[in-house]
């Protein structure tokens, strides 16, 4: 930073320390950001990155109440004017207000918790309660069908594998497409040699929390795909057919 004649701003920074799940180590209290200052930054529990929160063990936990907390406030004020509106209007305004929340940043968010995922679900339920006035002991899922609503976790698995599609095609930023590489073929030749689309898994990885990263993720949705849908010609032609794929992947999901 130095080099560029740039400088921490002590009272606009933020300081979060991230430890894996099992390290139990304290980390500390406060911490010098540059060498002038005279009063130390304090740490924090969460911290704040281009819209998403993190928290010292990246569980996501801070984030996800967060998007919870907005999405609800949302919806309490559209239900006071949802007999003036269209359902057409509806459906627009929970892509616009609710969809768009749920999806900014979601790619992070594989690897959380079936509970966490239970409680994004329940914030996509009430949506589409709102669109069809529906009560809430009501069940969602054929409504949801009928909207061609994805579930949360086919979303997060639709942006994964859409980054995928564009590293693959250079329409992605190199940092992200230099974690993934086309299947290489081996020294004794199987079936899967014949499948350029492929991509090279990596199994060995130290902690569990590592199988969420892109690198190891990525390969594993990307090669459960049909061979149809990943020799796609467009970004469009790929979007239509794994969202296809997706919905008949997750037809049954009970969740009020």
């Amino acid at each position: 930073m130095s080099v560029n004649f740039l400088k921490l701003n002590a009272d606009k920074t933020e300081v979060l320390f991230i430890n894996n799940k099992i390290d139990k180590s304290p980390n500390p209290s406060e911490i010098l950001l540059n060498p002038d200052d005279e009063v130390a930054t304090k740490a924090t529990l969460n911290a704040r990155n281009l819209g998403v929160w993190f928290d010292s063990t990246f569980s996501m936990s801070a984030h996800i109440t967060k998007i919870i907390q907005i999405c609800f406030c949302q919806l309490s004020n559209l239900w006071r004017i949802r007999k003036r509106l269209t359902q057409p209007l509806r459906i627009q305004l929970v892509h616009s207000l609710i969809h768009s929340r749920l999806d900014y940043g979601n790619t992070l968010l594989n690897g959380i918790t079936k509970k966490d995922i239970q409680r994004l679900q329940k914030v996509q339920n009430s949506a589409v309660r709102f669109i069809y006035g529906a009560r809430g002991w009501r069940g969602v899922t054929k409504m949801r069908q009928d909207l061609q609503f994805l579930p949360i976790r086919s979303r997060i698995e639709f942006k994964i594998c859409l980054l995928t599609y564009k590293c693959l095609n250079e329409l992605a930023p190199p940092y992200l497409s230099e974690m993934i590489s086309r299947r290489k073929n081996k020294k004794k030749k199987v079936r899967l040699d014949n499948d350029p689309t492929l991509l090279e898994r990596k199994y060995q990885h130290k902690y569990k929390s590592t199988e969420s990263a892109f690198s190891i993720i990525s390969p594993k949705l990307w090669n459960g795909l049909p061979r149809t849908i990943r020799e796609a010609k467009s970004v469009d032609l790929f979007k239509t057919l794994l969202k296809s794929h997706l919905l008949k992947a997750y037809p049954e999901l009970r969740i009020n």
